[in-house]
């Protein structure tokens, strides 16, 4: 662990009511995140061929989700035999997906669209529509949103918890003129989109030590509480709100249960959690509130689990508390040269590696070993025969009595 003393302030997190976009439709082009037309659409799916300025690497284009109302300019569409001589022709500047997306985006510029209106609005169902109301010129983006340039020195890319901005699998991009979150279908396609963003950002990250910061919260139950009140419990890290429960009512008793997970990992340096206890209606004003030090819950290996009480609780006869289980890990990764001799013998020992270490270690220590084995060997592709050989190990232990068989793990 490193200390996170002097720590630069927590970036912010978005607001509530934040716009979500569907990160289906942009692509990552020459470091800059672009908003993609319908038309550039089908031509970067029909243009994977050799020559291609843009390769299959940069194509975070999924192709799998897009925005049906996402209303775009589709000059190109009206005039097919125009888009047919730009893309055979070999001595066009547009004879690639690159120039389309950088001529869409002069057209844009030029048309000096009003940075007052705005794209999407977001419904009860979660579900982003665009404005039905203006031109079918103000219907477009303002040029913040359809060009972000990663290429800056302070750009932060980073996950976004559900509970935020009311829709699953976000990031948020914060660069030097403000932040824009992002959804995506799926947990892996997030994943894959923040990792290609980071590297754009920072093309030489696995070359460089860096301190990742992780925190997984247990939020249990709370007790003592004024009875029939709708209250959430906020989660905020050096005062910016990062997640918060569901919203439940307390019982006649003053107890309240929700039992949520919250794993908040790509942290900024922070130095305190705080649990706030906010009421539904007034999400402001938080009702009672308790600031745990990180380092107390990075202290121990294991999870720590404690009943915090709450104060300005407004002076009632007992005073609230919250029981919460979490654990703060501060790891510091070196240069990914650094590790080359032990994923090599990983790689290549890990069956003596088990056998000596499973009667030795302690249970609670097992799985978050075979999770770092696991990492390790997937990335050096001996995963699945990691999996089978122990599979296959532990048959023979137990030739004659099948009773055993997969008792252990």
């Amino acid at each position: 662990p490193a200390s996170t003393h002097g720590t630069p302030p927590v970036p912010p997190a978005p607001a509530l009511d934040a716009t979500v976009w569907d990160v289906s439709n942009f692509s990552l082009v020459d470091g800059h995140l672009v908003l993609v037309g319908r038309d550039e659409e089908a031509l970067w799916r029909s243009r994977n061929r050799p020559g291609s300025s843009i390769s299959e690497r940069t194509n975070l284009h999924p192709g799998s989700r897009r925005d049906p109302d996402l209303v775009v300019d589709e000059r190109s569409t009206q005039n097919p035999g125009r888009s047919t001589e730009i893309e055979t022709s070999p001595t066009s500047q547009f004879s690639n997906v690159k120039g389309l997306l950088w001529k869409r985006l002069r057209e844009r510029k030029g048309r000096g669209v009003p940075k007052t209106e705005t794209l999407a609005v977001t419904v009860p169902d979660g579900e982003r529509v665009p404005s039905r109301s203006g031109s079918r010129e103000s219907l477009l983006p303002p040029l913040s949103v359809a060009e972000l340039d990663l290429t800056g020195d302070n750009v932060i890319v980073r996950p976004v918890h559900g509970s935020i901005v009311g829709e699953k699998f976000c990031f948020q991009i914060i660069t030097g003129e403000g932040s824009r979150s992002f959804g995506c279908t799926s947990l892996s396609e997030r994943d894959r989109w923040i990792e290609n963003l980071r590297r754009t950002v920072q093309p030489n990250k696995d070359n460089c030590e860096r301190l990742e910061l992780a925190l997984s919260l247990w939020v249990y139950e709370a007790r003592d509480l004024p009875p029939r009140r709708r209250l959430r419990c906020h989660l905020h890290l050096d005062g910016t709100l990062f997640a918060r429960t569901t919203a439940k009512v307390a019982g006649p008793d003053g107890e309240l249960f929700w039992g949520e997970l919250f794993q908040l990992a790509a942290l900024p340096p922070a130095r305190a959690l705080t649990l706030a206890l906010c009421r539904d209606d007034h999400p402001g004003q938080p009702v009672a509130s308790i600031t745990i030090p990180l380092a107390e819950l990075a202290a121990t290996r294991q999870p720590l689990e404690r009943w915090y009480p709450l104060s300005g609780s407004g002076g009632g006869e007992r005073v609230p508390s919250v029981r919460v289980r979490g654990r703060y890990r501060e790891v510091r990764v070196l240069p990914i040269v650094r590790y080359k001799e032990l994923a090599e013998f990983i790689t290549f020992h890990y069956r003596e590696l088990c056998a000596r270490l499973e009667p030795t270690i302690a249970v609670r220590h097992k799985e978050e070993l075979a999770g770092a084995l696991v990492r390790v060997l997937q990335s050096t592709g001996k995963a699945k025969s990691f999996l089978i050989d122990l599979g296959v190990a532990e048959l023979d232990r137990f030739d004659d009595r099948e009773a055993l068989i997969f008792r252990e793990n």
